[in-house]
């Protein structure tokens, strides 16, 4: 039986099972729950290492942290390695430079942006280096100040772009991959109230493409001397829908010809056709859920895996040849999932 994992993260409180490892059966989509761990509030967002067996959490809350843990999937293992502070309030994304030598993390609230090394075994050494975002949008209520969102790398190069939701602003930093500190090379501003959140980039093509929270809009940017320009804004909603939405999470298919993008409120996921890096909307599948917060694609098999903070529950929905999510192949229940990471 072919299987690969997926490990999850939540808005757990610390005596519950924040972070949970699951075995998807790639051929039939049923997910099996392998083993779980508690104590970390709300170990929201998760970066899994290159080497396959260590992965990292943010603990979003007031007095935020960052936690490392070892794995075994094929044993049911997961141990925690050690933590350090964040240097800000409510860390909200995570990831892991494609060297596997330093952890990127940005606090929501604290508006920093900040470096931690990461040892062979992947235990996470001291904060290397810590920027602090200052600016304000045209939200009063969402954007009263910087709130980063999320850190990316861009594929191949030690460049990293910040989504300021707070801000409308997507800024380029460089990583000196020796010391682990950030320079500021580039500002990238959206329109205003867009709210940036997440980044994703073409697998071959030099487009990125950008999720914005508040306006419910996927931004399409060209990739010039690893900067970005805006060429196109498209709706992640049906032309007549008026309720509340706040869009989430954004992915790019593995062969490059489709995006995805989840909302919360419509609960579905967008999909658009790829046409020469410009997008083309092709409809609107149900997410299978509540609050579909974030998903991910599984490589080399038609399942896609999605979140759903607010009904509680992990769906995975098979992707067919247009590049809609149609079946629902099962729902898996958990407690208020916020992430789910493929293991390498």
């Amino acid at each position: 039986m072919s299987s690969t994992y997926i490990l999850s993260g939540s808005y757990a409180a610390a005596d519950q099972a924040g972070i949970t490892l699951w075995a998807l059966d790639l051929a039939t989509g049923k997910l099996a729950k392998q083993a779980e761990v508690s104590g970390v509030e709300r170990p929201s967002f998760l970066a899994v290492h290159p080497n396959g067996t260590s992965f990292v959490a943010v603990s979003e809350t007031g007095d935020g942290e960052v936690a490392a843990y070892w794995l075994n999937p094929q044993k049911g293992l997961i141990q925690e390695l050690n933590r350090q502070k964040t240097g800000g309030g409510h860390p909200a994304h995570i990831t892991i430079d494609e060297d596997g030598q330093w952890a990127i993390s940005v606090t929501y609230s604290g508006a920093h942006v900040t470096v931690h090394s990461l040892s062979a075994d992947g235990s996470i050494g001291e904060m290397a280096d810590s920027k602090r975002h200052k600016g304000s949008g045209a939200d009063p209520e969402r954007q009263d100040a910087a709130h980063p969102h999320s850190a990316f790398q861009l594929p191949g190069t030690n460049r990293f772009f910040v989504s300021d939701l707070g801000m409308d602003a997507l800024v380029r930093y460089r990583l000196d991959l020796h010391a682990g500190t950030l320079e500021q090379e580039a500002v990238t501003k959206t329109a205003p109230g867009a709210g940036p959140r997440h980044l994703a980039f073409h697998p071959f093509e030099a487009f990125a493409y950008g999720v914005n929270e508040l306006d419910s809009t996927v931004s399409v940017y060209a990739i010039h001397d690893k900067g970005l320009k805006e060429v196109q804004k498209v709706s992640t909603l049906p032309e007549h829908f008026t309720g509340t939405n706040t869009p989430a999470e954004i992915a790019v298919s593995r062969d490059g010809r489709f995006v995805y993008a989840s909302n919360r409120g419509h609960d579905s996921i967008a999909v658009f056709r790829v046409k020469k890096g410009l997008l083309e909307p092709v409809g609107h599948a149900d997410a299978g859920g509540a609050g579909p917060r974030h998903f991910t694609l599984v490589p080399g098999s038609p399942w896609i895996v999605i979140a759903h903070e607010e009904s509680g529950t992990i769906a995975v929905k098979r992707i067919g040849g247009d590049g809609m999510p149609g079946e629902t192949a099962d729902v898996a229940e958990t407690v208020a999932p916020v992430c789910v990471r493929l293991l390498k």
